[in-house]
């Protein structure tokens, strides 16, 4: 099939070192760490930088850096982070480069649909983190209000150096032309030694660029399973296309298990979301819901050696409207440790789906959920339905 073209086009290289991060303390000392003991250059874009505690936390840490001599660039969305102009002023004072990507508003109308969902860190083109991760108390958590679940990468070697190249392309965009950074011509190497057979590739979504290189990692996750799928995802609308590789191959008798959030910061696309239970569990498709706090992860693991894991959400809008990124990671070892960990978090964390009760649910209620997926379903092409699919010409690299 057509589908499958140019699948590898993402260049795969060995790494350093790679760690998956929990959210929350764990995610937040090594995003210290990583401010804190960069030496020339820091990247950090966000979807979502509130000024909160925990912003104003990690405002310090950069403050700290560029007091050091150390360049710090900041992008955020122009709709999902709302900074006052005062707030802003404040952050650039303090040495950072601040540019908002694509207002709420610009000079042709309203553009909501397309928006930066990243959620990228890179110290010296050397180290990096991406995951699902937001600067957000939310994110960083309280004792009487536990962080939302989330995960990312850690990432040391030669995929660090293309997530700052990623990072300055998307900012010569955003920024003024006086603010314009130059791609390095030799990217840093690291003198650590590396770590045999893992490797990591750079996955990217932006449709309006005709880029659908994570959507095409799910469906290939997918079609050429043979054994086990894994599917985290806090916003889990998948389209007509993803649904029937799941169907065809649960058929084939690989078991997939679908983690999903139990209780949700967007109550409507939940209900939207268990519109589609009974579909899943006739396909004998396992769902489990989190029900500790937010699940706010996104991944995808195939069999024991493969797994996609960053900003993207299986649903049209990551699919259609959102800037999205990813790292794809083949190894054995590392794949079935993260496996692991996620069968620790059904049995000890999740809420298994059973056909039972659905069977026995108000009709009210699947009413309800029913209407709330066809709101979803309008929702998404409001966001989406003005973006034309232009064949330029490829300037991202």
């Amino acid at each position: 099939m057509t589908i499958h073209k140019n699948y590898r086009k993402s260049i795969y290289g060995p790494q350093a070192s790679l760690l998956l991060v929990r959210g929350g303390i764990e995610y937040f000392d090594l995003l210290r760490d990583l401010i804190l003991k960069a030496e020339q250059c820091i990247h950090l874009q966000m979807y979502i930088f509130r000024y909160d505690y925990t912003g104003r936390m990690v405002i310090e840490w950069l403050r700290q850096a560029s007091e050091k001599g150390v360049r710090v660039y900041l992008l955020v969305d122009g709709y999902a982070t709302h900074l006052s102009a005062d707030v802003m002023n404040r952050i650039k004072s303090a040495g950072l480069a601040l540019e908002r990507f694509e207002p709420l508003f610009r000079n042709r109308g309203l553009y909501f649909g397309r928006r930066l969902h990243h959620k990228i860190v890179v110290a010296d083109g050397r180290k990096a983190l991406v995951g699902s991760n937001n600067i957000d108390d939310d994110y960083y958590g309280r004792p009487d209000h536990p962080a939302w679940l989330d995960m990312a990468l850690f990432v040391e070697g030669t995929a660090a150096g293309a997530l700052e190249q990623v990072c300055i392309q998307l900012w010569n965009k955003e920024a003024a032309r006086s603010r314009q950074l130059c791609l390095p011509a030799n990217p840093p190497q690291t003198l650590e030694k590396k770590l045999r057979g893992i490797s990591v590739g750079i996955r990217r979504n932006d449709w309006v660029h005709n880029r659908n290189e994570i959507w095409k990692s799910y469906f290939n996750l997918l079609s050429k399973a043979r054994e086990d799928v894994y599917l985290v995802s806090s916003y889990f609308l998948p389209g007509r296309r993803l649904r029937r590789q799941m169907k065809l191959a649960a058929r084939r008798g690989v078991k997939i298990r679908v983690i999903t959030a139990g209780c949700s910061d967007v109550l409507i696309a939940k209900q939207a979301e268990r519109f589609l239970y009974p579909w899943l569990l006739r396909n004998h498709i396992e769902v489990y819901e989190y029900r500790d706090r937010i699940l706010h992860a996104k991944m995808g693991l195939r069999d024991d050696r493969w797994l996609t894991l960053g900003s993207f959400n299986i649903n049209n809008i990551s699919t259609y409207a959102g800037i999205e990124l990813n790292l794809d990671v083949r190894n054995r070892p590392f794949v079935r440790q993260v496996r692991q960990e996620l069968d620790q978090l059904i049995a000890a964390h999740c809420t298994a789906i059973v056909e039972d009760g659905l069977l026995h649910q108000n009709p009210l209620l699947t009413l309800m959920q029913r209407l709330a997926y066809n709101f979803i379903r309008i929702l998404l092409y409001v966001c989406t339905f003005y973006f034309r699919k232009e064949h330029v010409a490829d300037t991202e690299g």
